[in-house]
């Protein structure tokens, strides 16, 4: 069963979160100090994210993950 009532991330919104953070694009995520980590966190908070059911891994990167996706998707 999909989500729909997740709403779509846009492409400024994305690289707002990440400037907010402190991350560059296309950064792994595994680079990131404890306290980036702990505002991404925060983040996915505040934007109501939940990881994926079978995921395998912290919700704090799969958020990453999804924010890096957004944030290099073509506008327009």
């Amino acid at each position: 069963m999909t989500q729909t009532n997740r709403r779509k991330l846009g492409f400024y919104e994305a690289r707002g979160i990440l400037a907010r953070v402190g991350c560059e694009l296309n950064a792994d995520f595994h680079t990131l100090d404890s306290n980036q980590v702990s505002r991404v966190t925060m983040e996915a908070d505040q934007y109501g994210y939940r990881k994926p059911r079978h995921a395998n891994g912290s919700r704090g990167r799969y958020f990453y993950q999804f924010l890096q996706r957004a944030a290099t998707r073509k506008v327009g």
